[in-house]
């Protein structure tokens, strides 16, 4: 009677068992353990059976106890760098086979390609409500995912994430699968037209993450495959490329990001940016463009109301030059149309040219197609080859750039490098030419006293803001329009 009255005993039977479910570390001991506390939790808890579709099949006592205690609920198998003499001979795999018929996700994750190959066998049988599968494999030589896998047939698959496999794609019904990740997989081991028909058969893809895709096109020019649905891609190419690119048609709103690597010894003037991007037409209207110009990392992002184009490129210390590229970086940009831009942002963050001639071209370049900047944001940077760009008694062509140029943002680190004179020679020249800012906001990190110069850019600016920040924004929280 006292236990009856205990106050963890007057919660009601159907909540109690409820709470398991919100555990945020799911573990055998702790589920077993509530068996272990008294005769009725034990009756309570073992006669739920979606608390026991968790199988591992590393043992065949506890694997026959989860099955039977399961009894029709949806199974969850993990299996995780078995050895697979000892898994196939104890026969915990063998008792779940039979049940693969009511199997949910499936999570594999070896270490050698004997593992794969002594599963394929039971993976041959028909899962209609399987939702998930994953397939990891870190090992040498890459194994062969057979198209016999559960019969050609994953109609109710959902996330589908393959790592270090090769498998021939596509299989059959995979209408609703909505998210697809793979990589792992050298280049030569996939066609491109493998991937166009893995995405015709999958209609409904709306997260797509790829860490190698084919360096040869195969598939006819004219080919082209819809994704309407689609929310974001993620590319990882080594070099950059963009083959697959050519044949995908993303809907207004898709966000996508492609990643590559630079070692310096290359070409030059590598592809940073796939040029034909011509069906992407999530970057038709840009409104902001964001620029991290860095020793490791350069990336730019192109946004807009309709979607996000970002290229990020990691750096390796293959050149003596840790900046160099750059200018190919940035007239890499000069392949965008921003003509049509209404509001338009520039953040660059960090950026220290170490060839101002060289780099200022560049910059200079970039700034000419971008006739609708509207505001200017340099953080934690040097300015000097930025304003000469804007300055039009000192760029290369001696003319106007950015004429609807209204506002600019300097987050200062380090003063000594902050060059106000050359900001107020570029601020008279342009009011001079009957271009005036309306704005200019400048964030330091040291509490220093204005300079002469600072109090006469009012004579030609609408307003000058000066302020003291000890901490700039880093780069990932930078707005993509400064208000």
């Amino acid at each position: 009677m006292k236990n009856a009255f205990a106050p963890i005993n007057r919660i009601p039977p159907g909540v109690l068992t409820l709470i398991p479910d919100y555990w945020e570390d799911y573990s055998d001991g702790a589920l077993i353990g509530l068996t272990h506390v008294c005769r009725g939790w034990r009756e309570l808890f073992v006669s739920r059976p979606s608390l026991w579709t968790r199988l591992d099949c590393t043992d065949v006592n506890k694997t026959r106890a989860y099955i039977e205690r399961s009894k029709t609920s949806p199974l969850e198998i993990c299996l995780r760098e078995f050895d697979p003499e000892a898994f196939i001979t104890d026969g915990a795999i063998l008792l779940a086979v039979p049940h693969f018929g009511r199997l949910r996700t499936l999570s594999v994750f070896g270490v050698s390609i004997m593992d794969l190959a002594s599963l394929v066998e039971y993976f041959s049988c028909s899962v209609p409500f399987l939702s998930r599968l994953e397939i990891n494999f870190v090992c040498d030589e890459v194994p062969v995912l057979p198209s016999t896998l559960f019969d050609g047939d994953l109609s109710s698959l959902r996330e589908l994430d393959l790592v270090g496999v090769v498998t021939t794609l596509p299989w059959r019904g995979l209408s609703k699968l909505t998210t697809f990740n793979m990589c792992g997989v050298p280049e030569d081991n996939i066609l491109l037209t493998q991937l166009l028909d893995f995405f015709e058969s999958a209609p409904h893809l709306r997260h797509i993450r790829l860490g190698s895709i084919p360096t040869s096109d195969d598939a006819p020019t004219e080919r082209v495959v819809s994704l309407p649905h689609l929310k974001d891609l993620n590319i990882v190419a080594q070099p950059a490329h963009s083959i697959l690119l050519n044949h995908l048609s993303t809907p207004a709103g898709a966000s996508l990001r492609l990643e590559f690597t630079y070692s310096g010894k290359e070409s030059p003037i590598p592809s940073y940016l796939p040029n034909p991007l011509d069906r992407l037409h999530n970057i038709s209207h840009i409104t902001a463009v964001n620029l991290r110009l860095a020793s490791e990392r350069r990336s730019v992002r192109l946004s807009g109301p309709s979607g996000e184009l970002y290229m990020v490129g990691r750096w390796t210390r293959g050149s003596d030059k840790p900046y160099d590229g750059t200018g190919a970086f940035l007239r890499s940009l000069s392949r965008f149309d921003t003509s049509r831009t209404q509001w338009l942002t520039v953040t660059l963050y960090p950026f220290q040219p170490s060839n101002l001639p060289t780099t200022g071209w560049s910059i200079y370049q970039t700034f000419r197609s971008m006739k609708d900047l509207r505001t200017l944001t340099l953080s934690r940077c040097n300015n000097l080859a930025f304003i000469l760009a804007l300055d039009p008694s000192k760029n290369p062509s001696k003319t106007m750039l950015c004429p609807k140029l209204e506002e600019i943002v300097l987050y200062i680190e380090r003063p000594d490098q902050f060059h106000v004179d050359e900001l107020l020679s570029m601020v008279e020249e342009r009011a001079s030419g009957g271009v005036k800012l309306s704005t200019i906001t400048i964030v330091s990190t040291e509490a220093l006293a204005p300079t002469k110069e600072v109090f006469q850019l009012r004579n030609h600016v609408s307003r000058v803001e000066y302020k003291f920040d000890d901490a700039p924004p880093e780069w990932d929280t930078l707005p993509n329009e400064v208000v």
